[in-house]
Order: structure tokens, then sequence, then C-alpha cells
């Protein structure tokens, strides 16, 4: 009796401790008590102010995109800003040398439809373009097209293939499949008129501000590889293609941002489902926490935090801290993880502002 009382009370403490170190560990991964430096306590929200100030300089949200936002910059100093507010819409501002918004078009059209070339925006579907950015003439221009028929023989193609390649500024490649219009044979010796499937592609090419298209089924691929057409469609002010990574795109690192401690909040096991088909879901431990970051902009320094959640065993967002990679950054804690890579920022001799960005889906401006 007494042996069976002894094991019942071994069993109690037993029980009774493995609870304590359980919600011991519960709460330590929930709480976790970094105690912020004072240096860091009058940082801005970046998430719920309207705006960050410091000295004559004052940081704003320019625009927001539901797609990520691509950026160019004219001849002339305007800067023009791409942004797709809501599905099939296509919106287009163009920004002043003093930072003021002076002009916009508007265009709708399915994603794949609107193709913006190095300032030029390619109507696909209605064969039109416009040349807003530059004349500020919102009416679109209809492309003249060559060999839409595929009248044209093996040769005349390739001369004005050559004619391209000497004259023209840039060159978007398309590529379509469809049923060839020319007669085809069947059996015997007899033309007939029935139809094949072909492959051809388009050529959109810019001549002293005039846009064409040629339809040719001679192989391009070597003269216009996707690697030209990668770069002729990138339009980011804030980045450059990284040919030497596995990310494709990366920010350009900028001597203005400073990158100035993480403060962890809260650290949890958060469960994220698989990718789809047989991939299995799995837990990851993050810590909850605000980024502060210092902006330099003239002779005024914008001190900003924003919230995220940091994933410290793996490595794949570029901010650093004193010279170190704290490892991954979301904004979210949900698959998909809305990933930050990095803040880009961008200046011009001849603007009297800054852009600067903390996703490629917001703009915020510096003056």
């Amino acid at each position: 009796m007494k042996t069976m009382k002894m094991f019942f009370l071994v069993c109690s403490v037993v029980i009774i401790s493995l609870s304590i170190v359980l919600a011991l560990n519960y709460f330590k991964n929930k709480s976790v008590s970094e105690e912020l430096p004072n240096e860091f306590e009058r940082y801005q929200s970046i998430d719920s102010s309207k705006a960050i100030i410091s000295g004559n300089a004052t940081m704003s949200l320019l625009l927001e995109s539901t797609e990520e936002i691509q950026s160019f910059l004219t001849p002339d100093q305007q800067v023009i800003i791409y942004t797709i507010p809501k599905k099939n819409t296509h919106s287009f501002f163009k920004v002043s040398r003093s930072g003021s918004i002076i002009d916009s078009l508007t265009i709708n059209g399915r994603q794949a439809e609107i193709v913006f070339i190095k300032g030029f925006i390619l109507d696909k579907k209605n064969l039109q373009y416009y040349s807003w950015s530059f004349s500020g003439n919102k009416r679109p221009i209809n492309i003249i097209t060559q060999n839409g028929d595929f009248a044209w023989n093996k040769e005349q193609q390739q001369k004005q293939l050559a004619e391209i390649i000497r004259d023209s500024e840039f060159v978007y490649v398309d590529y379509q499949s469809g049923d060839s219009p020319a007669p085809q044979k069947e059996s015997g010796e007899a033309m007939q008129t029935t139809q094949a499937m072909m492959t051809y592609a388009i050529l959109t090419y810019f001549i002293n501000g005039n846009c064409t298209q040629l339809y040719t089924t001679i192989d391009i691929s070597e003269k216009f590889p996707w690697s030209y057409t990668e770069n002729l469609l990138f339009n980011n002010l804030f980045k450059y293609i990284d040919t030497s990574s596995r990310r494709t795109k990366a920010y350009i690192k900028a001597k203005e941002i400073q990158y100035r401690y993480f403060q962890k909040l809260t650290y949890e096991k958060v469960h994220f489902s698989g990718s789809g088909g047989y991939n299995p879901g799995f837990d990851e431990m993050l810590y909850s926490g605000n980024l502060f970051t210092d902006i330099s902009y003239k002779n005024d320094t914008l001190r900003l935090k924003e919230f995220m959640y940091l994933n410290d065993k793996w490595h794949q967002s570029a901010i650093e801290i004193n010279g170190k990679n704290i490892g991954t950054l979301t904004k979210n804690k949900v698959q998909p993880p809305e990933n930050i890579d990095a803040y880009g920022y961008y200046s011009h001799p001849k603007l009297e502002y800054a852009l600067f960005t903390t996703s490629d889906k917001k703009i915020f401006i510096i003056k």
C-alpha cells in the first residue's frame, strides 16, 4: 500500500514538474524581454504614420499598387510610375522634377495585354501604343504591321530584320501560335487550302518614336534571346538584374540607408501549409519585432521603424546590421509570405526629391 502511495506521489511530482517546465517554455517562447535602447525610442512607425519628419525633410507615401510597381526616368528627368490599383486597371503617373504628380494616364485591359517598354506603353490586344511618357499625348496610336498575312518569303523577312537590327532603338519579341494562312500540300501534287499550325514571332520595334510590328517565321532566338527581352522589360529605379544570384532582381545598395537595430518582441512557432500536392506543411520559429532604420536625405536623417517577422535561421533577405545579415524578414506570418528583401532608395542630381520603397508595391517620396 505504501509502495502504491509512493508511486502515485512520484508520478504527481513528475507531472507537475513537466507542466511547470512546459509552461515556462511556452511563456519563454511567447515573450522576449529585449529592452529597447534609448536612442531608438523616438523612431517613427512607417506602418501608422502619414509622414516621417526630420528637420527639413519629410517622407510620405506617394503611390501604392496591387502588383509590382514599375518606374522609369525619361530623358527630360520626369519619373513615370506604373501601378495597377485594381484588376485590369493600369495607371501611369508622371512626377515632375520638383516631385509633384503633373499628369496621369489610365488604360483598361488584362495584365498580359499591357506592356511597359522603356517609357512606351504597348496595348497588345488593340495593336496600339502610347507615347504619353514623352509627348503627353493620351490618345492611342495604331501600330503599323508588316507581313501580317505571312506573304513575305524568307529573303524579304531577313532583309527587314537586318534593317530593324540596324535602325531600331529596341525590339520587343513576342511568340504566338496559330493557323498558317498559306496553302499546304496534301497527297498528290495539287495545292490545297488546308491550314496547318505554326509558331511565329512578333517583333515590335521603335524607330524615331514610331512603333511597327514585323510578323516573321524565321528563327530570331539568337539575335533576341530571352535575356535581351528581360532587360528590355525591366523598369525599376531601385533594382538591377542580378545574374549571379538566385534573386533575379536585387536592390541597389544605397549609402543613404543604414539598418540600425531589430527589436525582438515575441518568439513563436508558426505553421506554414505546404506548397500544394504532396508537399507537407512545416513549422518555423519566428520573432515578431521592429526594424529600425536611418534614411539620409541632404542634411537630415529620417528615423523610421517597421513591424515585421524575422527567421534568424535562414538568410534570404539582404538586410545587414553592423555588417551581419540578420536573417529572413517577412511582413506577415502566413503562406505565401510577403518577403522583405531590403529597402530601396533612388535619387538623381536633377531631381529635387528622392524616392524610397519598403516593398515592390509602395513608393514613398522624400522632399
